[in-house]
Order: C-alpha cells, then structure tokens, then sequence
C-alpha cells in the first residue's frame, strides 16, 4: 500500500501543473508520511490547493488518532463501505498532487529492507485519485481535514516488489478533471481507477527506509 511518497516540485511548478491558486504556502518535501498534511484539489473548490492530513479520519470516528482513520482505499470495496462510499458518491474526491511514491521490495529480496521510488516517465507532476473528509470533535479548535489515497490492482512494474500487489491510482492527465466533476456517474468514475501503464512508469532504487526520512539516491531506473 501506498504509505510514503514525494512531491518535491516547488509552489511554482505545481502551480503550474494546476489551474488552481495556493491557499497557504508549501514546503517541498521528498517522503510525505502518515499525519502529515499534503497539498490537495477538491470537486467542492477545484481552483484552490489546500492542505490536508494524509491519512483518512471517518468523520463519525472519537478523533484524528482513531483506528478508523485510513492512509488508502481500496478500489474494490469503496462501493460497499460506509466510510468510503459516502464520501465518493457525494464527490467527496480529490486530486493529490504528486512526483512519485515507494514500496518496499518484499518479492524479490526481502531480507535486504530495499525501498523503490517509482515515478512517471511522461510527466513530472501527476495527481492520485483520493477521498477526503472533514472531522469536528472535542480537543480541536479547527476542522480536522485529512484524505486517503485510493489503490487498485498492480501493474507489473510495481507487482515485481509488492507482495499484495496494489498501488496508488493515478489519473491521465486528460481525466483528472473528470475525477472532480459533480456531473458524472460512480460508474463512469469507477472506470478511472485502474493501474497506470507500465511503459509510463519507472523504478529506481532509494535510500529511503520504512521509518525514516532520507534521501533519494539514483538506482537501477527502470530496471523493473
């Protein structure tokens, strides 16, 4: 599952990848982790690029550290959950801005702890296809807003070193729009959740650990 990945692009770039404005300003970072609040564009206000929790809050849950609370979703069960579905039919989406993520290597050499880097070899930017929520509660004074990132089925690129064969969904380019629109069918969104092609995609090796910030250092690129 998709629990670390990068956007690294300063304001700039991504702005340019948007046609949305910043509401508060970002600083670039290469390991976006769980809890940690992330750059993202809602079907509610697709002009603005706020800033949300990464890791999904029910909003019927006791609070941010419940054990509801969820960094992915599942293409296959969004449908039939009572988190998931409310907020995906009700155009509770988001685009989230992007440069790459990692998994850890547990097919092909477990024992040595490698971390992947995978990334898009046709654009710098791309967004994942996610949810969001808002959660009020006692102990905050402000709105908890956090998201998840939704996984669908592996390609083969990234099969070759996740053992449960997922990763994130991300978007074409040409779909992203789509993905926010209010106008759409779940059916015709459920189209888009899909694995990116392999032949877009590429893999490099990464100092990056399972709990631990690090640097990206150049591998083996599409060596998978």
């Amino acid at each position: 599952m998709c629990a670390r990945y990068t956007l690294s692009s300063s304001e700039k770039e991504i702005l340019a990848a948007y046609s949305a404005t910043m509401t508060e300003p970002f600083t670039p970072t290469i390991n976006a982790r769980i809890t940690e609040r992330m750059p993202v564009i809602t079907a509610d206000e697709p002009d603005k690029i706020q800033q949300m929790h990464f890791q999904l809050v029910a909003h019927f849950a006791e609070g941010p550290k419940s054990v509801k609370a969820t960094f992915n979703t599942r293409d296959d069960k969004i449908m039939e959950s009572k988190l998931w579905r409310p907020l995906f039919v009700n155009h509770k989406r988001v685009l989230i801005p992007a440069n790459g993520f990692y998994e850890l290597d547990k097919v092909t050499a477990p024992q040595e702890n490698q971390v992947y880097k995978f990334g898009l070899t046709d654009r710098e930017i791309f967004s994942y296809a996610g949810l969001w929520s808002k959660w009020v509660g006692p102990g905050y004074e402000l709105p908890y807003y956090s998201f998840s990132i939704i996984t669908t089925e592996s390609n083969t690129k990234v099969g070759n070193v996740h053992d449960k064969k997922r990763m994130p969904v991300i978007l074409n380019k040409e779909d992203e729009a789509l993905w926010l629109s209010k106008d759409v069918s779940p059916a015709q969104l459920m189209q888009l959740l899909k694995p990116y092609p392999d032949d877009l995609m590429y893999a490099e090796r990464s100092s990056v650990r399972a709990n631990t910030p690090g640097l990206i250092q150049s591998g083996d690129q599409n060596s998978l």
